[in-house]
């Protein structure tokens, strides 16, 4: 089971798009995936036509119950299409790293994500998960830290933008620094998004880019496109809603 988590502080950078998109294609590729929403926006859901209201177990409800009462991993994944399943979010996982909210007074409480996808794990092992994708909060806490310590490899979306390139060196640090506190040793690489190549400044900050972080950047550019925006509105992946487009 090989998990990617998708990281970055900034916000608007293609986190849950890039997350929707990459599940997708890897399930069409054959691919049991498993798409992990650990965001409270929710997002991924709505991206995918899952109506949030129907949602009664959530990603967060399995990180408190793991290793104590535990639970069925039917309860938290929803079948999106072939090979694609989801372990949804609510916006009550906003509160759960709060003092009072399960999560920071856990035993183990960095490693309850990985608790969970093992449980999974067990569970469908008739049927195993190839791939697991986990879509971060914009923010590093006690959810990031936990995908960070599930993850074998991290991909940090940033647009092709002067303020997205100067954090970006921000963020590659601070997630090395949280590795080797967390004790792992994930794999981190930069993915281009939202890039417009007839803008010239987008063009010079993605070779800035390249050449900045030599070796770690993915050798694939997102282009900026409507369609992209407009698949998530349909509740489809790009892919789905408009295979030839160049997002």
């Amino acid at each position: 089971m090989r998990t990617i988590a998708i990281i970055n502080q900034k916000g608007g950078c293609g986190k849950t798009t890039t997350a929707i998109n990459l599940a997708a294609v890897l399930a069409e590729h054959g691919q049991r995936t498993l798409l992990v929403d650990l965001d409270p926006q929710a997002h991924c859901a709505a991206g995918l036509a899952i109506p949030q209201e129907q949602i009664e177990f959530d990603i967060g409800d399995a990180m408190l119950r793991v290793g104590d009462a535990g639970f069925e991993a039917e309860r938290l994944l929803w079948r999106v299409s072939k090979n694609l399943d989801l372990a949804p979010s609510r916006t009550k996982l906003a509160g759960l790293e709060a003092s009072r909210g399960g999560l920071a007074s856990a035993t183990e409480r960095e490693r309850r994500l990985s608790g969970v996808l093992e449980r999974v794990n067990t569970e469908t092992a008739a049927d195993p998960i190839a791939f697991v994708v986990i879509d971060c909060p914009p923010s590093i806490g006690l959810l990031a830290y936990n995908a960070i310590t599930a993850a074998d490899e991290i991909i940090i979306p940033v647009e092709t933008s002067f303020f997205s390139l100067q954090g970006a060196t921000k963020q590659v640090a601070t997630i090395r620094s949280l590795s080797r506190r967390l004790g792992t040793k994930p794999t981190a690489r930069l993915l281009a998004t939202m890039h417009d190549p007839s803008h010239g400044l987008a063009r010079d900050l993605k070779d800035e880019m390249e050449r900045r972080f030599t070796g770690a950047m993915i050798p694939v550019t997102i282009r900026h496109d409507p369609a992209v925006r407009e698949a998530a509105s349909y509740g489809q992946p790009v892919g789905e809603y408009a295979a030839e487009s160049p997002g």
